[in-house]
């Protein structure tokens, strides 16, 4: 199964990835001024805040395009085998 994002959301996933991006260069320049530590485990946490919602994004798209499609097509047994590969490689990454 090819599943990929629906286009709408690869813009609207691209700008969060932009921001979060940015966020991220402000870590490093605050470790760079030796800012309190404090601080930048907070920045560190809103970074992880950010991309658990873009996977949370992504994977609302595999279920509702993708699982749907292969369950409608009646591949039943090959898309819940991708849909437990798909959240178990997300998983395995926290």
């Amino acid at each position: 199964m090819d599943c990929r994002l629906q286009d709408e959301l690869s813009r609207q996933i691209e700008k969060k990835l932009n921001r979060i991006q940015g966020q991220v260069n402000g870590i490093s320049k605050m470790v760079l001024e030796n800012r309190n530590c404090d601080d930048i485990l907070t920045q560190i946490s809103a970074v992880r805040c950010a991309l658990d919602g873009v996977a949370k994004d992504v994977l609302f798209n595999h279920i509702g395009h993708c699982v749907k499609e292969g369950l409608e097509s009646g591949e039943y047994d090959k898309t819940v085998e991708n849909l437990v590969g798909t959240v178990g490689k997300y998983i395995k990454s926290k």
